[in-house]
């Protein structure tokens, strides 16, 4: 299966005493947030069918590794098995950074690939990249602006018949990741976890 493995404003006042724009936080990484999803199946039409499968993601606390400050989020990513583990997560300059390195996600770097995944590269090689700048994006919380980071995988067998697809994750503005789609390498099936219930400070 290709996996891709996920609200403060802050002001400055300048020296001519104007305030500049605000940062729009598309992490959403404090201690207490947590995020409510419900486990999709999407048919081979694109219909989407909820599960009554449900996942409430929470950040435990923050830690510092290397110097760095991580925020402890716990997930049961995808509703695969119901079981939560543990990922650390940082913003890094606008990148969504784990504490292995990989970079997850950018809010404006829409040029690069953020990182290559070989971990089955006797299947696919899966290429990261950024794309659905300011879309708006629905899920049953509601509309948001967001920004998507997307893995195109890409069989690596030449006798391999499966076609290119995709897999992502939609953050939205001030909310956090919103909606995730997956699917099993073999097989066809394709499975999303949507947005239905928040909390953040």
């Amino acid at each position: 299966m290709a996996a891709l493995s996920i609200l403060t404003f802050s002001c400055k006042k300048t020296s001519n005493n104007t305030v500049s724009p605000t940062t729009p936080d598309y992490y959403m990484l404090k201690v207490g947030n947590y995020w409510i999803y419900q486990k999709y199946t999407v048919d081979s039409n694109g219909v989407a069918i909820p599960e009554k499968l449900f996942d409430s993601a929470h950040i435990e606390k923050d830690t510092i590794i290397r110097g760095n400050t991580y925020y402890k989020l716990w997930e049961a990513r995808y509703l695969i098995t119901g079981t939560q583990y543990p990922l650390y997560l940082r913003d890094s300059s606008g990148y969504l950074v784990t504490n292995s390195g990989f970079r997850l996600c950018s809010d404006d770097d829409f040029t690069d690939t953020l990182y290559v995944d070989t971990s089955n590269v006797l299947l696919f090689k899966g290429y990261v990249k950024m794309t659905g700048k300011d879309s708006i994006v629905t899920v049953p919380t509601g509309s948001f602006q967001s920004i998507t980071c997307r893995m195109r995988v890409v069989p690596t067998q030449p006798s391999d018949t499966h076609p290119v697809r995709y897999i992502y994750d939609v953050y939205g503005k001030n909310i956090g990741r919103m909606k995730s789609h997956n699917f099993f390498y073999n097989g066809g099936q394709q499975f999303e976890t949507r947005l239905v219930r928040y909390k953040i400070h």
